[in-house]
């Protein structure tokens, strides 16, 4: 089953003072660049969450299941997962993050089930049930350090540590975007031997199920060809710590959820320090963002377009089609022209070929009248990158 990701269209966060005064901290030279970054974000709603949670919870066989969310441990609590009866300590202390509203999904779609399901169970029950499937539930997995301590504060229990050393336990992790390399992080933290002699390696007794998985190595995948100059740009802001830059663990996901700003994001986008102010502060995605972004992830044909959308579009009928050479035409980075057609294709006008479909041909007959050439705003910044034989109309404050 797909699942719609939101990103923010160009058009749009040009304009927005936010977005101007987020990229007016970059140095000029940095300045497209930084707003390439932003159109490169895939952002996951709560709606798109819980049905993906559903989905897989449905595929999982008949069970049972012990079903665990997976949350932070801080200094000032124990690193223990039961109390002294064998209780989860999920009712001892609070959660603090995105865990709070995966405790809530779980407990939600346990009640659909609750022979199959259960949340949180003691070990009592997890021996009486015979529990010996267990799901961990987390939204993103970047370095991998937050679910090798909680599997460690599982582990920490000599009962629960025999099954586990027995096979009688199986985990089963759920996490809708996932770095892979994270994957050989959590099992070599993991108490036990993977050597293939072993009756029950440690390896073959975990399985990961996401939706959206990278590799940290291979930022290509998720930032585009002009990844280098995202990681140039995020490692010049030197007004934060050095291993905040490229986020937690240097992973430098892409993937942002409605509920929570993970922090192996870029730093620059959530960290803040006395001389830099982050576009999601305290990691919390603004009101400002989602409703942009409700607003710019579909193009209707009887919408208004925008100006640059129907150039590249004329552009493509002329016979223009590789994105080299629409960014020579148009006097954009092949980063932006790369987001231009992924914003034609979603919305009909172009194929995955770069050639202009019936509604995108109507598109362009219906603004005939309009001047062949992009309307430059003069009211905003038009960074060098950006332009061709052009001044700068206005810098940023």
């Amino acid at each position: 089953m797909d699942f719609l990701l939101k990103s923010f269209s160009l058009a749009p966060i040009e304009k927005l003072a936010e977005i101007r005064t987020w990229v007016g901290q970059f140095p000029e030279q940095y300045r497209a660049t930084a707003i390439d970054l932003v159109l490169k974000l895939k952002f996951v709603t709560t709606d798109v969450y819980v049905e993906w949670l559903k989905t897989k919870f449905l595929q999982f066989g008949e069970g049972p299941f012990a079903v665990y969310a997976v949350r932070e441990f801080y200094r000032d609590e124990p690193q223990v997962l039961w109390d002294i009866a064998g209780e989860s300590t999920k009712h001892v202390i609070a959660s603090r993050g995105s865990e709070d509203l995966v405790r809530l999904v779980v407990a939600s779609l346990l009640k659909l089930n609750k022979e199959r399901f259960y949340d949180h169970p003691s070990l009592n029950e997890l021996r009486e049930k015979k529990l010996g499937q267990i799901v961990l539930v987390d939204d993103s997995i970047g370095s991998g350090n937050r679910l090798s301590k909680y599997l460690k504060a599982m582990l920490s229990n000599r009962s629960f540590l025999s099954w586990w050393s027995y096979g009688k336990i199986r985990f089963h992790v759920l996490a809708f975007a996932r770095n892979k390399e994270a994957d050989e992080v959590i099992i070599d933290n993991m108490v036990g031997s993977d050597h293939p002699k072993r009756r029950y390696p440690k390896s073959q007794k975990i399985t990961f199920h996401s939706y959206k998985t990278y590799r940290a190595k291979s930022l290509k995948q998720h930032w585009g060809s002009g990844f280098q100059s995202i990681v140039e740009l995020c490692q010049s802001v030197h007004a934060l710590p050095k291993e905040k830059r490229l986020g937690f663990g240097n992973t430098m996901s892409n993937i942002v959820f409605y509920h929570s700003i993970p922090n192996n994001i870029p730093g620059v986008l959530w960290a803040r320090s006395h001389a830099w102010q982050p576009l999601f502060p305290r990691r919390v995605l603004p009101i400002w963002a989602q409703h942009l972004l409700n607003k710019s992830n579909s193009i209707n044909p009887g919408d208004k377009i925008s100006r640059i959308l129907i150039t590249l579009l004329r552009h493509i009928k002329r016979g223009v089609k590789t994105k080299s050479s629409l960014a020579r035409e148009l006097g954009f980075d092949v980063a932006i022209i790369e987001h231009l057609i992924s914003a034609a294709y979603a919305s009909g006008f172009v194929t995955d070929k770069n050639r202009l479909t019936r509604a995108g041909a109507e598109v362009v007959w219906k603004a005939r009248e309009l001047p062949s050439q992009y309307d430059y705003d003069r009211g905003l910044y038009i960074p060098k990158k950006w332009r061709v034989d052009r001044e700068t109309v206005q810098p940023f404050d």
